[in-house]
């Protein structure tokens, strides 16, 4: 298949997705919503390990509020960084026999990409977070999710 060669891993969500119309414009536009889809699916379930992970290793000090706003911050950077994610595979094939053609694309995200719209978000609310350990911890579920 082409484009399977590209998964994630090294800091990059990669979702892939194919679209199959009988017309090149939907099958791209399929394939582009899958893809985009699946790389919703896969941010969040990184960011949702993150934030879990990462509030139950703060220090007793920290408030619950601070841990609140910090998982709401992380749901606004998501969308944010959704609209950043690029088209890194388009590949096309035709079944000459029924005449439908298949659009085969990837979409990725990178890791440091939505942690720079999550810092951004966070610092207009005066949110302090520890980024070496939210890096650490975030960049760890990106390559288990390649697993």
């Amino acid at each position: 298949m082409p484009c399977s060669d590209l998964v994630s891993g090294d800091g990059v969500l990669r979702a892939w997705a194919t679209g199959k119309p009988d017309s090149e414009m939907s099958a791209r536009k399929k394939a582009q919503i899958a893809a985009s889809a699946e790389l919703a699916s896969m941010l969040e379930r990184a960011v949702n390990a993150t934030t879990e992970e990462y509030t139950s290793n703060l220090s007793e000090k920290a408030s619950g509020g601070s841990k609140s706003l910090l998982i709401d911050k992380t749901k606004v950077a998501v969308s944010q960084s959704l609209k950043g994610a690029a088209i890194v595979c388009d590949r096309w094939e035709k079944d000459e026999t029924n005449g439908q053609y298949t659009n085969y694309l990837v979409m990725e995200l990178r890791g440091e990409e939505y942690l720079k719209a999550l810092y951004d978000e966070l610092s207009r609310n005066s949110v302090a977070v520890d980024k070496e350990l939210l890096e650490k911890v975030f960049m760890k579920q990106i390559e288990e999710s390649v697993k």
